[in-house]
């Protein structure tokens, strides 16, 4: 059979037809596979699979095309249609990595969720948090009554600073002690202080509105203001008070001492305190005891705290009037 590269009808594998529109395509592929395709394709598909027209090779002999390539325009569907129904259903559990009860034992799709309480979880979720709360109240209950105190004020001692019925708060934390001899035992680095506690922040100081038990009753708490501190000497006289032998100037009493106290000197570890209304207060320089030589002082670890914020009446509401007072010169 002779090729024609210019006759349509005489392409190898293709039957003649009587118009150039229509095509019978081979039934088998190259690939020896059956392949379905329709009976009449577009001139411009059937340009697709007509041969290439030969080249001159170098030696001036034709070259023959490559035949095209075999293409599938079968349906997916259909392309496996002959897969037998036995290879399909031949997987099982066992190849899937799964037990044979796995699929039994799933949750259906529609009841996976949140499971569902108990009334009894419940409550017991509801207790357990009650619980939580509670404990957490206290912690911080317990935790600023360590460092501040409430405190009512009773009598005209301290006017015109404090008056009777204001409530205050009391800041205990600013006179805390550390006892660094028991802290050196665990941590060496620190030193000791040879059995004297130190202040964590600062002691007492003159000018100091403080509360504290009184010390021949611990069962009751007074209100004064600090006037001498450990080493000082304080005498009162001629309506003035003096420190270490100069006067004081005092712009917040409400009227000037009509009495006469000392010379006396403030031991360690002990503070002399008086009212603001210097005539009528039962402070240091009132109380007798024949039984103690220095009842008239205070001593430190009687003391509760500093007065420091005053929150009843309302028109009180504001801090004490805590001072600092040092000495005239002389």
């Amino acid at each position: 059979m002779s090729y024609d590269p210019a006759s349509p009808d005489s392409t190898p594998g293709l039957p003649g037809t009587d118009s150039p529109d229509e095509l019978a395509l081979p039934a088998n592929g190259t690939d020896g596979r059956e392949h379905a395709v329709p009976s009449r394709i577009a001139p411009a598909e059937a340009a697709a699979f007509a041969p290439l027209a030969p080249s001159a090779s170098h030696d001036g002999a034709p070259d023959m095309a490559l035949p095209p390539p075999s293409y599938d325009y079968t349906d997916p569907a259909e392309r496996y249609a002959d897969v037998p129904a036995s290879l399909e259903l031949a997987y099982t559990n066992a190849d899937l990595g799964l037990s044979p009860t796995a699929f039994e034992r799933a949750y259906p799709y529609e009841s996976v969720g949140k499971p569902r309480r108990s009334a009894g979880d419940r409550l017991r979720r509801v207790a357990r948090e009650l619980a939580e709360t509670v404990i957490l109240a206290l912690l911080i209950f317990f935790a600023v009554k360590a460092v501040v105190q409430n405190f009512r004020v009773e009598g005209a001692s301290m006017e015109p600073s404090l008056a009777t019925n204001q409530y205050l708060l009391v800041n205990k934390a600013i006179y805390f002690r550390v006892n660094m001899d028991r802290i050196h035992k665990f941590l060496p680095f620190i030193p000791g202080d040879n059995g004297q506690p130190r202040h964590l922040f600062r002691a007492p100081r003159r000018g100091d509105v403080i509360v504290f038990r009184f010390p021949l009753d611990p069962s009751r708490d007074f209100i004064k203001r600090v006037i001498g501190v450990p080493g000082d000497t304080v005498e009162v006289k001629d309506e003035k008070v003096y420190i270490n032998g100069s006067p004081l100037k005092e712009d917040y009493i409400n009227a000037t001492p009509n009495y006469t106290y000392g010379p006396k000197t403030v031991p360690a570890g002990m503070y002399f305190v008086l009212g603001d209304n210097r005539r009528f207060s039962y402070d240091s320089h009132s109380w007798t005891c024949p039984q103690q030589q220095q009842c008239d002082f205070v001593p430190e670890e009687n003391i509760i705290g500093q007065a420091w914020f005053s929150y009843w009446p309302l028109n009180t509401l504001g801090f004490v009037n805590n001072k600092v007072i040092r000495p005239l010169a002389p």
